[in-house]
């Protein structure tokens, strides 16, 4: 069976023809963050995420009601336009010219005569 041999690793540095190990520069020994600096890098990134959903759902909520707003623009745009239709039709049974000739043709209703009109003073 093979065997490895591994050294640690140090830096060397030559002095007067001399190698001598350089001092690390590394203070931390591990890979591995501390718990409490990668507890606090996850506390940040959740309120970081939590901050950009809030954001997010407003501008959806925002969007929403402006398309709401439009819509019932529309709406009023559609309604008026069919008031303004129904206030034409309702003046044009009103005319008085319209209603004496259903009178006279449909109805065959006549005028009364001299004989049949009586004033009354007060």
């Amino acid at each position: 069976m093979n065997k490895v041999v591994v050294a640690p690793k140090t830096a060397f540095q030559r002095v007067n023809e001399q190698y001598l190990p350089r001092p690390s520069l590394r203070t931390r020994t591990g890979t591995k963050a501390q718990p409490r600096k990668k507890g606090r890098y996850i506390l940040n990134v959740l309120i970081v995420t939590f901050a950009v959903i809030v954001l997010l759902s407003r501008f959806a909520f925002i969007i929403e009601s402006q398309y709401r707003v439009e819509k019932l623009k529309a709406e009023v745009t559609k309604i008026a336009g069919e008031n303004e239709r129904l206030k034409v039709k309702v003046a044009n049974l009103k005319s008085t010219e319209r209603i004496e000739r259903i009178a006279k043709v449909d109805l065959k209703m006549q005028e009364p005569g001299e004989d049949q009109v009586i004033y009354l003073d007060k």
